[in-house]
Protein backbone atom coordinates (compact mmCIF):
# COMPACT_ATOMS: atom_id res chain seq x y z
CA UNK A 1 0.00 0.00 0.00
CA UNK A 2 1.37 3.39 -0.92
CA UNK A 3 1.57 6.22 1.58
CA UNK A 4 1.72 9.89 0.76
CA UNK A 5 5.06 11.36 1.95
CA UNK A 6 3.18 14.44 3.18
CA UNK A 7 0.54 12.54 5.16
CA UNK A 8 0.62 12.97 8.93
CA UNK A 9 -1.72 11.81 11.66
CA UNK A 10 -3.17 14.80 13.56
CA UNK A 11 -4.09 12.54 16.47
CA UNK A 12 -0.57 11.30 17.10
CA UNK A 13 1.13 12.36 20.31
CA UNK A 14 4.51 13.77 19.28
CA UNK A 15 6.05 12.32 22.46
CA UNK A 16 5.23 8.75 21.43
CA UNK A 17 8.26 7.44 19.55
CA UNK A 18 7.54 3.72 19.75
CA UNK A 19 6.49 3.33 16.12
CA UNK A 20 8.32 5.21 13.35
CA UNK A 21 5.34 4.94 10.98
CA UNK A 22 1.62 5.41 11.43
CA UNK A 23 -0.77 2.99 9.78
CA UNK A 24 -2.23 4.30 6.55
CA UNK A 25 -5.96 4.13 5.73
CA UNK A 26 -7.30 0.76 6.92
CA UNK A 27 -9.98 -1.02 8.91
CA UNK A 28 -10.40 -3.94 11.28
CA UNK A 29 -13.25 -6.47 11.21
CA UNK A 30 -13.71 -8.48 14.42
CA UNK A 31 -15.62 -11.77 14.40
CA UNK A 32 -16.86 -12.67 17.86
CA UNK A 33 -16.90 -9.01 18.78
CA UNK A 34 -19.30 -9.43 21.72
CA UNK A 35 -17.10 -11.97 23.53
CA UNK A 36 -14.86 -11.34 26.53
CA UNK A 37 -11.63 -11.13 24.53
CA UNK A 38 -12.98 -8.40 22.28
CA UNK A 39 -14.74 -6.56 25.09
CA UNK A 40 -11.83 -6.56 27.55
CA UNK A 41 -8.80 -6.56 25.25
CA UNK A 42 -9.34 -5.90 21.53
CA UNK A 43 -11.77 -2.98 21.57
CA UNK A 44 -9.91 -1.09 24.32
CA UNK A 45 -6.63 -1.74 22.48
CA UNK A 46 -8.05 -0.21 19.29
CA UNK A 47 -9.10 2.87 21.24
CA UNK A 48 -5.68 3.11 22.93
CA UNK A 49 -3.94 2.99 19.55
CA UNK A 50 -6.22 5.77 18.30
CA UNK A 51 -5.68 7.78 21.47
CA UNK A 52 -1.91 7.51 21.03
CA UNK A 53 -2.22 8.72 17.45
CA UNK A 54 -1.16 5.40 15.93
CA UNK A 55 -4.27 4.91 13.80
CA UNK A 56 -5.35 7.08 10.88
CA UNK A 57 -8.28 9.47 11.45
CA UNK A 58 -10.26 7.54 8.81
CA UNK A 59 -9.84 4.17 10.54
CA UNK A 60 -12.81 1.81 10.31
CA UNK A 61 -13.94 -0.79 12.86
CA UNK A 62 -16.60 -3.38 12.00
CA UNK A 63 -18.10 -5.87 14.42
CA UNK A 64 -19.69 -9.12 13.23
CA UNK A 65 -21.97 -11.03 15.63
CA UNK A 66 -25.25 -12.90 15.77
CA UNK A 67 -26.90 -10.51 18.22
CA UNK A 68 -29.82 -8.58 16.78
CA UNK A 69 -28.31 -5.15 17.43
CA UNK A 70 -28.59 -1.86 15.64
CA UNK A 71 -25.42 -0.01 14.77
CA UNK A 72 -26.20 2.51 17.52
CA UNK A 73 -26.50 -0.27 20.11
CA UNK A 74 -23.16 -1.70 19.01
CA UNK A 75 -21.47 1.70 19.28
CA UNK A 76 -22.79 1.98 22.85
CA UNK A 77 -21.35 -1.48 23.58
CA UNK A 78 -17.94 -0.49 22.21
CA UNK A 79 -17.91 2.74 24.20
CA UNK A 80 -18.75 0.93 27.43
CA UNK A 81 -15.99 -1.62 26.80
CA UNK A 82 -13.49 1.12 26.05
CA UNK A 83 -14.38 3.17 29.12
CA UNK A 84 -14.16 0.11 31.36
CA UNK A 85 -10.89 -1.32 30.06
CA UNK A 86 -8.82 1.25 28.14
CA UNK A 87 -5.30 1.95 29.42
CA UNK A 88 -5.09 5.55 28.23
CA UNK A 89 -7.32 8.43 29.38
CA UNK A 90 -10.76 8.48 27.78
CA UNK A 91 -11.12 11.52 25.54
CA UNK A 92 -14.41 12.44 23.90
CA UNK A 93 -12.58 13.87 20.88
CA UNK A 94 -10.77 10.59 20.25
CA UNK A 95 -13.95 8.61 20.80
CA UNK A 96 -16.04 10.74 18.43
CA UNK A 97 -13.51 10.27 15.64
CA UNK A 98 -13.29 6.52 16.26
CA UNK A 99 -17.08 6.11 16.55
CA UNK A 100 -17.60 7.73 13.15
CA UNK A 101 -15.91 4.71 11.57
CA UNK A 102 -17.70 1.99 13.58
CA UNK A 103 -20.06 -0.40 11.78
CA UNK A 104 -21.98 -3.51 12.81
CA UNK A 105 -23.05 -6.54 10.76
CA UNK A 106 -25.52 -9.02 12.24
CA UNK A 107 -25.21 -12.61 11.12
CA UNK A 108 -23.97 -16.14 11.68
CA UNK A 109 -20.97 -17.90 10.20
CA UNK A 110 -23.13 -20.26 8.13
CA UNK A 111 -25.10 -17.44 6.48
CA UNK A 112 -23.68 -16.37 3.09
CA UNK A 113 -26.02 -13.37 3.02
CA UNK A 114 -24.43 -12.05 6.22
CA UNK A 115 -21.04 -12.10 4.54
CA UNK A 116 -22.51 -10.30 1.54
CA UNK A 117 -23.67 -7.60 3.97
CA UNK A 118 -20.18 -7.56 5.45
CA UNK A 119 -18.71 -7.13 1.98
CA UNK A 120 -21.06 -4.22 1.33
CA UNK A 121 -20.04 -2.65 4.66
CA UNK A 122 -16.35 -2.97 3.81
CA UNK A 123 -17.00 -1.37 0.43
CA UNK A 124 -18.84 1.45 2.20
CA UNK A 125 -15.77 2.07 4.37
CA UNK A 126 -13.60 2.12 1.26
CA UNK A 127 -15.90 4.72 -0.27
CA UNK A 128 -16.74 6.88 2.74
CA UNK A 129 -13.68 6.47 4.95
CA UNK A 130 -11.04 5.97 2.28
CA UNK A 131 -9.76 2.66 3.65
CA UNK A 132 -8.49 1.74 0.17
CA UNK A 133 -9.15 -1.99 0.42
CA UNK A 134 -6.86 -2.49 3.42
CA UNK A 135 -8.79 -4.64 5.89
CA UNK A 136 -7.75 -7.04 8.64
CA UNK A 137 -10.17 -9.75 9.80
CA UNK A 138 -9.70 -10.84 13.42
CA UNK A 139 -11.29 -14.13 14.45
CA UNK A 140 -11.98 -13.91 18.17
CA UNK A 141 -13.89 -17.19 17.96
CA UNK A 142 -13.35 -20.88 18.80
CA UNK A 143 -10.77 -22.60 16.53
CA UNK A 144 -13.44 -24.89 15.06
CA UNK A 145 -15.01 -21.82 13.42
CA UNK A 146 -11.83 -20.68 11.65
CA UNK A 147 -12.27 -22.77 8.45
CA UNK A 148 -15.91 -21.79 8.05
CA UNK A 149 -15.20 -18.07 8.41
CA UNK A 150 -12.24 -18.31 6.01
CA UNK A 151 -14.39 -20.08 3.41
CA UNK A 152 -17.16 -17.50 3.73
CA UNK A 153 -14.65 -14.66 3.32
CA UNK A 154 -13.33 -16.29 0.18
CA UNK A 155 -16.80 -17.00 -1.22
CA UNK A 156 -17.89 -13.40 -0.67
CA UNK A 157 -14.75 -12.05 -2.32
CA UNK A 158 -13.46 -10.40 0.83
CA UNK A 159 -10.21 -12.38 1.01
CA UNK A 160 -9.38 -13.02 -2.64
CA UNK A 161 -9.91 -9.61 -4.20
CA UNK A 162 -6.56 -8.61 -5.79
CA UNK A 163 -7.39 -4.95 -5.13
CA UNK A 164 -7.42 -5.60 -1.38
CA UNK A 165 -4.77 -6.36 1.21
CA UNK A 166 -6.52 -8.86 3.48
CA UNK A 167 -5.04 -10.45 6.60
CA UNK A 168 -6.75 -12.77 9.03
CA UNK A 169 -5.39 -13.00 12.59
CA UNK A 170 -6.80 -15.77 14.78
CA UNK A 171 -7.25 -15.44 18.51
CA UNK A 172 -5.98 -18.71 19.95
CA UNK A 173 -3.75 -20.37 20.84
CA UNK A 174 -1.47 -17.95 19.04
CA UNK A 175 -1.89 -15.41 16.29
CA UNK A 176 -1.36 -16.83 12.83
CA UNK A 177 -1.84 -14.98 9.57
CA UNK A 178 -3.77 -16.10 6.51
CA UNK A 179 -3.91 -13.73 3.58
CA UNK A 180 -4.47 -13.70 -0.13
CA UNK A 181 -2.09 -10.86 -0.96
CA UNK A 182 1.18 -9.58 0.53
CA UNK A 183 0.52 -7.99 3.88
CA UNK A 184 0.33 -4.21 3.90
CA UNK A 185 2.08 -2.12 6.52
CA UNK A 186 -1.29 -1.04 7.91
CA UNK A 187 -2.61 -4.56 8.37
CA UNK A 188 0.57 -5.67 10.12
CA UNK A 189 -0.16 -3.20 12.90
CA UNK A 190 -3.10 -5.33 14.04
CA UNK A 191 -0.88 -8.28 14.95
CA UNK A 192 0.04 -6.41 18.13
CA UNK A 193 -3.58 -6.08 19.29
CA UNK A 194 -3.77 -9.47 20.95
CA UNK A 195 -2.15 -9.34 24.40
CA UNK A 196 0.37 -12.03 25.24
CA UNK A 197 -1.29 -15.06 26.80
CA UNK A 198 -4.85 -13.94 26.01
CA UNK A 199 -7.20 -16.74 25.04
CA UNK A 200 -10.50 -16.69 23.23
CA UNK A 201 -13.51 -16.87 25.49
CA UNK A 202 -15.31 -19.02 22.94
CA UNK A 203 -18.34 -16.71 23.05
CA UNK A 204 -19.57 -14.35 20.37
Amino acid sequence: MSESPNWSNPLRDSRDLRLPRIAGPCSLVIFGVTGDLAQKKLLPAVYDLANRGLLPPSFGLTGFARRDWTQERFIEFVKAAVQAHCRTPFKESTWRNLAAGIRFVQGTFDDPEAFERLSATVQELDRDRGTQGNHAFYMSVPPRAFPQVAKQLAASGLSNNPARNASLPKSCPAVSIWRSTPRSRSCSRFESLRPSGAQSSGTW
